[in-house]
This record gives structure tokens, C-alpha cells and sequence, in this order.
């Protein structure tokens, strides 16, 4: 490593002495490798990463076949799709890829626009299985927030409570008090609370 930290960082270190200049080099240089360290050892910097082998579908430039088979493959799709449909699915979006390459829109966009007007069930499921894939866990997390769950026992929850929580804090305008008293009244509503079967009472408070 050539210890190069930007010219701005090299003017400030000229303002210490030399030997806090160098320790404070030291403490950076460590930083910079444990950063180093941690990317190599969580993502693949390989031929066969994930990301490469779908970043040609961002339509940032034309693709080929074989871009597109490489995709597949990386997606684990190949089983579900009719290959031979597919090249015919390809070279009927060909002609149409340098004008879409070439337009400054989102990528979905760039797509929908590509797939517009065609029969392609293949290449259109390529497209839709990418696009449902989370980039982040963001939407995940931001549930916690709304759901005013966040707490340390959120990992035990089940995707059936979260989404019953949910649904009761977003549709009932009651409070505490004035959904109890409503519920005392419901009597259907408190013999299925008290039940182990299913709830299938429903009642618009």
C-alpha cells in the first residue's frame, strides 16, 4: 500500500510533528486493510460473482446471448425456461437494444420499454425474476419500525403475527380503552379469541 490517503489528508498531516504523522498513517493504513480484509471476505471477487453475471442485463449497453444465457444461469432459472424460445425472444428485442441503451431512465423502465409490444414469456420472465430480487434488506427492516416492534425478541416473531399486528394497528383508530369496550360488546369476536380455531369473525368496527 502506498499510504496515499488524498491531498487533503496530506495537508492536515503535515500540521503534526512527525511522529504522531506517522502513528496517525499507522492507525489509517490498519483501518484501510481491515476494510480490505472484510470485502474480501464477504464478497466474491471472482469470475463467478453473482453480480457480474447479471450486470450486463442493467442495459447499460447491449448484451448478448451469451450474457443472457450466463445470466440465467446465475439466477438459476435455466429449468424454467424454454432456451431455444429464448434466443428467439432475444433476437426479436435485438434490434431495439442500442435505442434503449442509450435513453437516460431507470433500468425497469429501459425494459418495460424493450419488452413493449412483444411476445417474449421468456426473457420477460428473465427480467421479472431480476427485478424481484430485494437489492437491500431495507423494506424488511423498515417494517419493525412501523409495526413499533423493535425490540430484542422481533427475530422470534412469525411472518403471521408481524403481518396480524400490522393489520390491526393500520385499520383500528380505537384506543386502548374504546377497543376494549367495543369488544366486550362482541361477544362472536370473544368466544373465537378464547377458541383455538381459526378466526373467521369478521365485523367492521
Amino acid at each position: 500500500m502506498d499510504s496515499f490517503f488524498g491531498m487533503e489528508t496530506s495537508a492536515i498531516l503535515q500540521q503534526f510533528p512527525d511522529a504522531k504523522a506517522a502513528a496517525i498513517k499507522h492507525d489509517l493504513s490498519i483501518f484501510y486493510q481491515a476494510a480490505l480484509n472484510y470485502l474480501e471476505k464477504w464478497y466474491d471477487f471472482t469470475d463467478n460473482n453473482y453480480q457480474k453475471n447479471v450486470a450486463s442485463l442493467a442495459l447499460k449497453s447491449k448484451f448478448t446471448f451469451s450474457h443472457l444465457c450466463d445470466a440465467v444461469d446465475a439466477l438459476q432459472i435455466r429449468g424454467k425456461l424454454d432456451m431455444d424460445e429464448l434466443y428467439d425472444e432475444y433476437c426479436v428485442t435485438l434490434p431495439r437494444q442500442q435505442d434503449i441503451v442509450e435513453r437516460r431512465a431507470p433500468v425497469v423502465e429501459k425494459w418495460s420499454t424493450l419488452l413493449q409490444g412483444t411476445k417474449t414469456p421468456n426473457l420477460t420472465a428473465v427480467a421479472s425474476f431480476l427485478f424481484s430480487i430485494p437489492i437491500t434488506n431495507a423494506s424488511v427492516e423498515s417494517v419493525f419500525p412501523h409495526d413499533g416492534s423493535v425490540t430484542d425478541q422481533r427475530n422470534r416473531c412469525s411472518v403471521e403475527l408481524i403481518k396480524s399486528e400490522i393489520q390491526v394497528k393500520n385499520n383500528f383508530g380505537y384506543s386502548c380503552k374504546e377497543f376494549y369496550t367495543c369488544a366486550l360488546k362482541e361477544k362472536a369476536l370473544l368466544e373465537a379469541a378464547r377458541s383455538n380455531k381459526k378466526y373467521k369473525v369478521r365485523k367492521n368496527f
